[in-house]
């Protein structure tokens, strides 16, 4: 007996979803998702729980370690003790952990987009993919973590001693912030497009801004999921059971769900629409007026003589997935190709 569908079939694709259907409001929308694709989402929560338990493991044996490195950092009245090796030694092993979000980002990516995802093969299939960029921007997470946490305590102690301190203080605050937000977009766009590491992260601080009221909500939402599980339920004395049923059966993959839901259509807007656009207007000139578009709608144009070639040719320029990447149609066959 399957449990949850975790040892059940894997090759037969769910129900699609009716194109006729008016679009309904995205609350609504992510509900329906999130209860339809719960249980993928406790399937890909438990396969993620793998690397993460390994991380945790490392992480405990780095504290274990018989030496920690204490830091004094000066205030108005003396100094502050910091333990360097549990800020910065012992979250190491996450670094190692980051390959591992290609899978589960490509997953619920597709859930948000209400497409069909292969919960086990696409996970594995996407992490052997895109690992190297993952694991990158990892590398790179880390190194921002250690700068900004360090600078922005070391000034605001700094603080005590003069009001100077606040500039660097708020420009570090700042900057995290927006790296944070730029982390929403990174691993969407590493599992859609073909792009550069560079024009990836190029996009993606761009979108921290354009988007800036979905990644406040998405920031505000997730900061009072966390509250939550680590201050409010402590006090009901239930901490360690509902801790241990979020992190086993959902944490990871709601989370990613929530994020990628939430981005996807910054993403389609600013990314995917004006490229499509764009190809439209190489093909068929200047895009026409907002009242001949409305009623391209409901008119279809009549077909020429020569419509076998111009339906080639429509047909080359469509934009379509390849194992989750978005390409030209014309693109394929190289792609697979140079696979």
């Amino acid at each position: 007996m399957a449990f949850l569908g975790i040892f059940g079939n894997y090759n037969k694709p769910g129900p699609g979803v009716n194109k006729d259907d008016p679009p309904k409001a995205a609350p609504v929308r992510f509900f329906e998702i999130l209860l339809r694709k719960f249980g993928q989402l406790v399937q890909l929560n438990l396969i993620f729980l793998i690397p993460f338990a390994i991380a945790v493991i490392l992480m405990g044996l780095l504290f274990l370690a018989p030496t920690h490195f204490m830091l004094q950092l000066p205030v108005e009245n003396g100094a502050v003790q910091i333990d360097v090796w549990v800020m910065y030694v012992m979250p190491l092993p996450l670094v190692l952990l980051s390959p591992f979000t290609a899978g589960l980002t490509f997953v619920t990516r597709n859930y948000a987009r209400e497409e069909h995802a292969f919960v086990w093969s696409d996970f594995w299939e996407n992490v052997k993919n895109n690992w190297k960029y993952f694991l990158l921007n990892g590398v790179i997470v880390y190194v921002v973590y250690v700068v900004l946490s360090f600078s922005i305590m070391y000034y605001y102690n700094g603080t005590s001693r003069g009001w100077l301190f606040y500039i660097p203080f708020w420009l570090c605050l700042i900057l995290g912030i927006v790296f944070l937000f730029a982390q929403y977009y990174l691993p969407l766009m590493f599992v859609t497009f073909e792009l550069k590491f560079s024009q990836a992260y190029r996009n993606a601080f761009i979108l921290a801004l354009a988007g800036l009221g979905r990644n406040i909500l998405i920031t505000a939402i997730l900061g009072g999921l966390f509250y939550l599980v680590f201050a409010v339920i402590p006090m009901m004395g239930l901490t360690l059971f509902i801790l241990l049923v979020l992190v086993v059966f959902l944490l990871f993959s709601l989370i990613s769900y929530f994020i990628n839901f939430t981005v996807y259509p910054v993403v389609d807007r600013y990314l995917i629409k004006p490229y499509q656009q764009k190809l439209e207007e190489e093909k068929n000139g200047p895009a026409p007026a907002q009242e001949d578009l409305e009623q391209a709608r409901f008119f279809a144009p009549p077909e020429a003589d020569n419509g076998e070639e111009d339906d080639e040719s429509d047909e080359e320029d469509k934009m379509v997935y390849v194992n989750g990447r978005l390409m030209k149609k014309s693109q394929v066959k190289d792609h697979i190709h140079d696979e």
